[in-house]
């Protein structure tokens, strides 16, 4: 595994320039295998400093090509394919969001089964005095049975037992 890269500003400039022509030099060969590997058409187009020419892969001619391809597709097949910072933002947000609603269900389908549990043992539901948790734990009592009686007709009628 590589080692963890702090992603901001180099500001000392041969450091910068340094670690510019180590990545670009990554970067090539990088299109260079997915092309060679995967044959599929990819080029790279990287300018280093503003009066420089820029640095192409695999030759002019052929990026040419792939981004001639790029240009004349529809706009909305263009935007399919590019990714801006918002997009990729949204995109995280959602994903994080949906884990975090996932989590949130695991958690309270925990507090109410120990919940559950804990007031099956000590058969006392007079303690728990609040009528949501209640409501909560006769919800998921009606589901274990209903999920216990389906298993025990699936066993009955030949089924094998499944987890």
């Amino acid at each position: 595994m590589g080692r963890a890269v702090k992603f901001e500003f180099i500001a000392n400039e041969s450091v910068r320039r340094q670690t510019f022509r180590k990545r670009r030099a990554g970067l090539m060969k990088k299109v260079s295998e997915l092309r060679t590997l995967c044959g599929v058409d990819a080029c790279a187009v990287i300018y280093g400093t503003p009066d420089a020419q820029p640095d192409v892969c695999p030759s002019p001619p052929e990026t040419y090509h792939v981004l001639e391809r790029f240009c004349n597709l529809p706009i909305m097949k263009k935007d399919l394919s590019v990714m801006n910072r918002e997009t990729f933002l949204t995109q995280n947000v959602t994903r994080v969001n949906t884990t975090l609603q996932k989590f949130k269900y695991r958690n309270w389908r925990v507090e109410k089964e120990q919940l559950m549990g804990k007031n099956l043992v000590e058969i006392n539901l007079n303690d728990v005095g609040n009528l949501k948790d209640l409501e909560d734990v006769s919800g998921l009592l009606e589901g274990r049975i209903n999920s216990a009686a389906k298993q025990i007709e699936h066993i009955k009628s030949g089924g094998v037992r499944g987890n």
